[in-house]
């Protein structure tokens, strides 16, 4: 980090100190099922709160996390977390920072006794909100929302624990597809910074971590029902328990030979979920996805990946799955630039 980015950091650091409050908890809340880059964020808050300003962190989430390598990432936290739905404010609202998404994003719960004071996120597009007496530390150039907490903690001077150096190092390597986009300057220089504080078993554990049986049942699934047209896959599941099989059958279809772009489908609850990927140069995943869901829908990402919904509360299933593929249809559409011709099956003839 320059001196012009520490001192300018430095500024945003009493920025954020004029929005906290004297004493008492502070939220810490990441979108409702937290990645690997909203789950080091939010634990890199809570540190910087407590060294700097002697305040306690909570971090607290709505959903689950249920992806093996976010679930042993959490093995590895010093810091305690919980639901959401287990606070019992006792009285007012409680402050909250938001880590890795917005209070107005439709990604996260904000429950009536939730207090916004400030938000660190590097998602671009979506709503933009002015409020002066909310903290905004929202640069959309970033590649990872961890970037930019190691940076406040280092303009504190605040020393990063080993097991913390490596979940972010982890988080950053997640965001990034391990370094291989065009990746900006600042996050490779946090990434250089923190590898030598790092507990390379650790990262190993996360990264290799054992995967439930459902998670194959849910493999062999995708697969059946995955399809390729040109230099696109994608695929659909149905009856997702937890959300976060979604995003990772997309990566794996984006690592297919002679693929550039993939996403995925799934139905839960009352939703229709959908990932999409690409490893191409300014994909703008984010805009191509926002634009495809209509008015039911809600997505928000980045240049190479992205994410969103549909809302089918009060369809029948002919209907949710017309919704489906009108959708897939569209994607399909935008990306290819045509309709497709005769797509291929996944596997088998």
């Amino acid at each position: 980090m320059d001196d012009a980015l520490r001192a300018e950091v430095a500024q945003r650091l009493d920025a954020l100190g004029g929005v906290l409050p004297g004493r008492g908890p502070v939220l810490i809340i990441p979108h409702n099922y937290p990645d690997p880059d909203a789950l080091a964020s939010a634990a890199g808050l809570q540190l910087l709160l407590r060294k700097r300003w002697g305040l306690r962190g909570q971090i607290a989430f709505s959903g689950a996390v249920s992806r093996a390598e976010n679930k042993e990432m959490l093995q590895h936290f010093r810091f305690h977390w919980c639901f959401i739905r287990e606070l019992r404010p006792e009285q007012g609202r409680l402050p909250a920072l938001f880590v890795d998404t917005t209070p107005w994003s439709a990604n996260v719960d904000v429950p009536d006794f939730v207090r916004p004071v400030g938000v660190f996120d590097h998602h671009p597009g979506g709503k933009r909100v002015r409020e002066p007496s909310l903290f905004m530390g929202i640069i959309p150039g970033m590649g990872a929302t961890a970037t930019m907490v190691f940076e406040y903690l280092s303009a504190a001077g605040i020393a990063i624990p080993k097991w913390l150096a490596s979940v972010m190092v982890y988080a950053i390597a997640t965001e990034t597809l391990d370094l291989s986009a065009e990746t900006p300057a600042r996050d490779l220089d946090a990434y250089a910074r923190l590898l030598p504080r790092c507990n390379f078993r650790t990262i190993g554990e996360i990264r290799h971590a054992p995967l439930p049986r459902a998670y194959y049942e849910q493999l062999a699934q995708a697969m059946t029902n995955g399809r390729t047209y040109g230099r696109l896959a994608w695929s659909h599941l149905d009856g997702v328990a937890h959300p976060e099989i979604v995003p990772e059958i997309a990566d794996l279809l984006l690592r297919m030979e002679r693929i550039t772009w993939a996403f995925c489908t799934g139905f839960m609850d009352d939703r229709l979920l959908v990932s999409i990927r690409s490893s191409k140069r300014k994909a703008r995943c984010d805009r191509l996805l926002r634009k495809r869901m209509g008015r039911r829908g809600s997505a928000g990402g980045h240049d190479r990946m992205a994410a969103g919904y549909l809302d089918l509360g009060g369809l029948p299933a002919e209907e949710r799955l017309a919704r489906r593929d009108a959708l897939v249809q569209r994607l399909v559409t935008a990306i290819e630039g045509h309709e497709p011709e005769t797509v291929q099956p996944l596997v088998g003839k």
